[in-house]
């Protein structure tokens, strides 16, 4: 009798979607074996900086959990450490220019991931981690093939050939294009779907804190880990960190602890057209000092002379304003790249339908969002398990399973796409006096609403 032919899938991107579907489809092996091959553009793991802090939600810790093996989920709480009792509330607030809350749902806690993932009812809840360090973990025992960008593909009858920039090909049986925004993948397969610009530039950097400052953050935010400001020029700031001290910086003579931050300011990008009389910044996406410098220097003219904005300087300040070229310290190429980057996304709405084939798309190559409401990550990872679960029905003359992914992934993140676009463009509309005072009030009515909500919810769930 003849042995039946294993079928080969090839994952293009080993981002946390595409790693994450590798893990599930070994995982899943004595149900259905595949030979699974996993390439990436980059040069190698430390080629790129690979993010900063993410929110992981309870439907992404569950579907990370559902990919994983035990010995990669072993390894989680070094990229999303335990919360800390009394100390972090894993949660977001939104303050107003001078740090006034108008926004606090309250946050269930939880001990760790597992017992998140576990959690279905009532408000979202989700654990802050290090991006960046969520990948080391998923890149474990992953033979990853570096150094490979994929620039077409071919359908045949019997599958799919796949050629690189480096003028090799391979051939598979099931095509996964998670590489990113910019996929050569989903632009073959899809060219209809459109690319949304949204004319707000965001600009994001990692810091290091030190104590003293750290406490004035703390002040502010009640210890809550996120934490939003919004302007009123259409200008916003949001901080998001863990209060787990990191290694102490070398030069520091107090020798007090020190915390890693995310920093993001957010502005209209026409706030850059207007003509500047004094302190006049020349921009320089290449320069990150320029960028800092522009930054502060919107924050000084769009803020309120207070606390907050002395507080959002003062971080700035401690943004790096070289790019490090230190492969020790600093492994990335392109470490804490302070640029400015225009928030986008794809446009669902572009495209009525897909046609399945044995090509498919995860992640941001398949719906890239506004990363407002932090589901992007938590998509890519939700889309692995899907597909993962899908690929359990394979056979080679039946794609109708790819169907049924594409259509349960397409409801999910279309919804989340034009959701997290909608609360983009609402916080970043300039306001006068009368619309300050609709805003503030419909956040803190809103705020109300959930914080009786979740009160219901516990007296009738009471255990």
């Amino acid at each position: 009798m003849q042995q039946e032919e294993i079928p080969t899938i090839i994952i293009v991107g080993a981002g946390l979607g595409g790693l994450s579907l590798y893990h599930a489809l070994m995982k899943n092996k004595d149900k259905k074996e595949f030979n699974v091959k996993i390439f990436e553009r980059e040069s190698s793991p430390t080629d790129r900086w690979q993010g900063y802090h993410i929110g992981i939600s309870n439907l992404g810790a569950h579907s990370l959990l559902n990919c994983i093996p035990s010995s990669i989920a072993s390894n989680l709480p070094k990229a999303m450490p335990n919360p800390i009792p009394d100390v972090e509330t894993h949660g977001i607030t939104f303050i107003d220019q001078v740090g006034n809350i108008l926004f606090a749902p309250p946050a269930k806690p939880f001990k760790d991931v597992y017992e998140l993932a576990k959690m279905s009812r009532g408000l979202p809840a989700s654990i802050v981690t290090y991006r960046d360090r969520l990948r080391d973990v998923l890149l474990e025992g992953v033979p990853v093939q570096w150094n490979k960008k994929c620039v077409k593909y071919v359908e045949t009858q019997e599958g799919v050939w796949v050629f690189f920039e480096d003028g090799s090909q391979e051939f598979c049986n099931i095509l996964v294009g998670a590489d990113g925004v910019n996929s050569p993948i989903r632009k073959q397969k899809l060219p209809e779907l459109q690319i949304v610009d949204y004319g707000i530039y965001h600009i994001g950097a990692d810091i290091s804190v030190p104590q003293q400052l750290m406490d004035k953050v703390n002040k502010i935010n009640g210890n809550v880990l996120a934490c939003k400001s919004l302007g009123t020029k259409g200008d916003s700031t949001f901080i998001i960190s863990r209060l787990i001290p990191i290694k102490q910086e070398q030069n520091d003579e107090k020798n007090e602890p020190h915390y890693r931050v995310s920093l993001v300011y957010s502005y209209p990008s026409e706030l850059d057209n207007v003509n500047v009389e004094s302190d006049k910044v020349k921009i320089d996406d290449n320069d990150p000092a320029s960028v800092i410098g522009n930054v502060k220097r919107l924050i000084r003219e769009l803020r309120p002379d207070c606390e907050l904005t002395d507080l959002m300087l003062e971080l700035w300040d401690l943004a790096p304003k070289t790019i490090p070229n230190d492969p020790v310290k600093f492994p990335f190429k392109t470490y804490n790249p302070v640029q400015r980057r225009m928030m986008r996304d794809i446009d669902p709405m572009s495209i009525k339908s897909w046609n399945s084939s044995r090509v498919t798309l995860l992640g941001d190559a398949a719906h890239a969002m506004s990363p407002v409401l932090g589901a992007g990550a938590n998509n890519a990872i939700q889309d692995a398990d899907k597909l993962s679960q899908a690929l359990l029905k394979y056979t080679d003359n039946d794609i109708s399973f790819i169907e049924e992914y594409e259509k349960e992934m397409l409801k999910r993140t279309s919804a989340d796409v034009l959701k997290s676009r909608n609360v983009t463009f609402k916080t970043s509309i300039p306001l006068g006096p009368f619309g300050i005072i609709i805003r503030d009030s419909i956040l803190k009515g809103i705020n109300a609403m959930i914080r009786f909500y979740s009160f219901a919810n516990k007296l009738i769930f009471k255990n």
